[in-house]
């Protein structure tokens, strides 16, 4: 998990949080945050904000993800009474591709 903490430090982007459910990265220049979740694969969650009516990022994204452990994005119901907060997860293979994700959402989407 440090060499993950690593790269989201490499693409600037600071902890701000940290649970067993999610660790919250925020970005130093917009101030975007993303999810990274202690899975056995590599998963982040994204604001749907950003998410939903880009296409792009639509098609490459995994699923809805849903956790009270997303506290800085919306809240929408799901299968219980009460709305939770939810974003879009992607999955990654290796560091590098997690590396080169961000690198690309930090040049396209955070400026």
């Amino acid at each position: 998990m440090n060499n993950l903490k690593e790269i989201f430090l490499k693409n600037n982007y600071n902890i701000k949080k940290e649970t067993t459910k999610a660790v919250e990265f925020e970005n130093i220049i917009v101030k975007q945050v993303v999810y990274l979740l202690p899975n056995q694969e590599i998963s982040i969650v994204l604001n749907p904000k950003i998410v939903e009516g880009n296409e792009e990022l639509e098609t490459k994204s995994f699923k809805k993800y849903h956790s009270t452990a997303l506290k800085q994005f919306p809240k929408k119901r799901n299968k219980g009474k009460q709305p939770i907060n939810y974003g879009y997860s992607f999955k990654f293979q290796s560091d590098n591709e997690l590396n080169t994700f961000l690198s690309n959402f930090n040049s396209r989407f955070c400026e």
